[in-house]
């Protein structure tokens, strides 16, 4: 199923409070990223979990899209004597807003999916035989 969270969920179970409309063109960028961050078991195995990492990913999404179109900052302080502000940022020194939101966007794919196996990097047949995943070059696995 693509994207991986429908607005119904969306509104029962992760508590959005998005339009619909926003909600699903967000979803699916949230959606794309978490098939490139996994790269593609996503699509194999769909855990609940990856519903509401699809969520939150795309509430971030809309937050940090509004925040740059307002123009919107905190102040971190302010002088008035010859009048500087200074704000909080976010985003590290050289770092695209893209950059940005893929960052926090792996923050929270970590935090939802890290018991899942999505996030494994691990190559291999994932079977748990005897032999491990060299069945076939070893003597044994050959009926020598």
């Amino acid at each position: 199923m693509f994207p991986y969270a429908d607005y119904q969920f969306y509104k029962d179970n992760a508590h959005g409070k998005m339009e619909k409309e926003f909600f699903e063109k967000e979803v699916l960028a949230a959606s794309f990223f978490l098939r490139y961050l996994t790269f593609g078991k996503s699509d194999i195995t769909q855990p609940e979990e990856l519903r509401y990492a699809a969520c939150a990913i795309a509430d971030m999404y809309a937050v940090e899209k509004e925040k740059a179109d307002s123009g919107n900052a905190k102040k971190k302080s302010e002088n008035t004597d010859g009048y500087a502000v200074t704000y909080v940022m976010e985003q590290k020194e050289g770092e695209t807003m893209e950059d940005l939101l893929s960052r926090k966007a792996s923050q929270i794919a970590r935090r939802y999916l890290l018991r899942t196996g999505l996030l494994n990097r691990k190559v291999g047949c994932g079977h748990a035989h005897e032999y491990g995943c060299n069945i076939i070059s070893s003597d044994e696995g050959q009926g020598k």
